[in-house]
């Protein structure tokens, strides 16, 4: 599929202004202009974050009233419970709850759903099992805003609810002691972005304070900073934006999870080969969260929830082991759904799916088809449901693409859903299967109405045109400055036209899907990694003409040596006049 280039627009005279108040070089400030970052202020604090810039938590609303319920609990030994999602969001806000009431010496107990059973959200027997233990308080954790029936049963059961929760809510809110969701419309806190676990991390630290302030366990509050390996690892693996609030919280969680002493989190980075580095946005998105999710992907992600609690060293090597097996059949049960997708697509629209893609499927696993529907929607660049059907259910997630608001496809089609929730990006539904083919029409006609023809071509952001003889090894520095990078502050990617491929292309992996090969342009040669564009690149080499490259240069540490290298991104036959 064609891929649109589209070229940040220079600002000359905002360069230059900020390349003299903070002694960048102007092509930095022009990243930074094309984060929306254009005064002096707003850039030294993207540069440098500060944990002195993250947000009072009683901003949020309904944090006192949840505080003071907490305390309580504490002061009167009632039981508590924290309620998970079994993702890494969930798991990772899970533990952090239970690690603090742990350095407390409080016993909490926790309950994590598990996905092919019980599925997403809280539960009704599950309500009734807690109040069975005893349960007098329940702290939910990335789940909760539409459990109306569920809370309202909590309450009868003599349960309180406090939900933190950062999924869109509906019009309506269950009947919970307290609700910490940034997306309540009477809620002014300033991050709509938090995670599950950030918004955890926000509720112990107004915990915290109180507690420091009103002398309850004074003197065996943990310090929190030390558990920003947790928040980062949820903020990152539920891809929300990394600026503002989000970015101070990865930049420093990144830092901790490097030096991180919690046994689970070191046996999960030596099984992922990752010990004794430093910690990146991509180990964990590529590395840790996968693992972390497999278990509740096929399984229960208590599995998870015991590594990341793990004291014992022994004990957490076994359960990293374990994990990491369960990673592996994770990717063989992904690759054949996905394969039996696009199989599917080919047979139903001959490659050419319509705006929409929703497809269901008795033998598509349960624990796969979000993550294959995320592959789906970046392949074929279409908002993508895929479920799996069981009997006369039908239950599976979506994902989708920045011009089509997912969430709000499915309220259009609530008519034909039992459950549904998530946000603009994610989703997941049940629905009695004889609507299907119901839910396939709407929401196709739905994004049809929405997407034009350019929002269903995939578009890469370029920061800048450059030549080859820009790219030093003193940028690739100036860019790691920029760092972390995720949704809402990518990796920098720029453009160079009418390059020629100067060396023989040599095919790399064990079927050739990537290649290297070397570049010039007007004297000036670089090398070239091209991962998963072997036979695009040995197809531009063979035509000899001239071509427009997208990269983003990186530094190839090997054997004590730094090679100074493009990591390839696109390319495309050179046009006297790009577009």
């Amino acid at each position: 599929m064609l891929t649109q280039w589209q070229v940040a627009d220079p600002d000359a005279a905002t360069q230059d202004r900020l390349a003299a108040e903070l002694s960048l070089s102007p092509l930095l400030c022009q990243i930074l202009i094309n984060r929306g970052i254009s005064d002096a202020t707003a850039a030294r604090t993207f540069l440098s974050p500060s944990l002195h810039d993250l947000h009072d938590p009683y901003l949020l609303l309904g944090m006192d009233t949840a505080v003071r319920r907490i305390v309580a609990a504490v002061q009167q030994g009632e039981q508590m419970a924290v309620y998970g999602d079994y993702d890494v969001d969930g798991v990772t806000g899970t533990a952090l709850l239970m690690t603090f009431f742990e350095a407390l010496g409080l016993r909490v107990a926790s309950y994590i759903p598990e996905r092919e059973g019980e599925g997403y959200g809280l539960n009704e027997e599950a309500m009734h099992r807690l109040a069975r233990q005893g349960t007098r308080l329940l702290i939910t954790v990335d789940c909760g805003s539409t459990a109306l029936a569920e809370v309202a049963l909590a309450r009868e059961l003599g349960i309180d609810t406090i939900i933190t929760d950062h999924h869109q809510p509906p019009e309506t809110l269950p009947a919970a002691l307290a609700v910490l969701n940034p997306h309540q419309p009477a809620c002014s806190y300033p991050n709509k972005n938090l995670c599950g676990v950030g918004l955890v991390f926000k509720l112990l630290t107004g915990l915290r304070a109180s507690m420091r302030q009103t002398g309850v366990f004074r003197e065996r509050l943990p310090n929190l900073k030390r558990h920003l390996d947790l928040v980062a690892l949820g903020t990152i693996a539920d891809v929300t934006p990394i600026r503002g609030e989000n970015r101070v919280i990865v930049h420093y969680g990144l830092q901790e999870l490097t030096q991180t002493l919690k046994p689970g989190l070191q046996a999960l980075r030596q099984v992922s080969s990752r010990q004794g580095k430093a910690a990146n946005v991509g180990e964990v998105g590529f590395q840790l969260a996968p693992r972390l999710n497999a278990s509740g992907r096929l399984g229960s992600a208590a599995q998870s929830l015991e590594l990341l609690m793990a004291r014992d060293r022994a004990e957490a090597e076994r359960l990293a082991g374990m994990l990491n097996e369960v990673n592996q059949q994770r990717r063989m049960l992904q690759r054949n759904v996905e394969q039996a997708v696009h199989e599917r697509i080919g047979q139903l629209y001959g490659g050419a799916p319509p705006a929409a893609i929703v497809l269901g499927h008795p033998d598509w696993h349960l624990g796969v088809v979000g993550i294959v529907a995320a592959r789906i929607a970046e392949t074929y660049h279409r908002p993508t449901f895929l479920l799996q059907i069981n009997g006369g259910i039908a239950r599976g997630s979506g994902r989708s693409i920045p011009a089509f608001d997912l969430y709000g496809g499915l309220q259009h089609c609530a008519e034909w859903l039992q459950q549904f929730g998530g946000h603009r990006y994610a989703a997941g539904l049940t629905m009695a299967v004889e609507h299907l083919p119901a839910l396939q029409e709407t929401l196709i006609r739905y994004a049809d109405d929405r997407l034009g023809p350019d929002d269903l071509q995939p578009v890469l952001r370029l920061e800048a045109v450059v030549s080859l003889a820009d790219v030093t090894e003193t940028l690739v520095n100036d860019l790691e400055a920029l760092a972390p990078h995720g949704s809402g502050n990518p990796t920098p990617v720029f453009a160079a036209y009418g390059v020629h491929i100067a060396s023989p292309i040599r095919r790399l992996g064990q079927e050739g899907q990537h290649a290297r090969f070397r570049v010039e342009q007007a004297g000036a040669g670089l090398d070239v990694i091209a991962f998963q564009m072997g036979d695009r690149a040995a197809e531009a080499a063979t035509d000899g003409g001239a071509h427009d490259i997208a990269f983003t240069p990186t530094i190839n540490t090997w054997r004590d040596r730094r090679i100074l290298e493009l990591q390839l991104r696109d390319l495309r036959p050179h046009a006297p006049k790009p577009h």
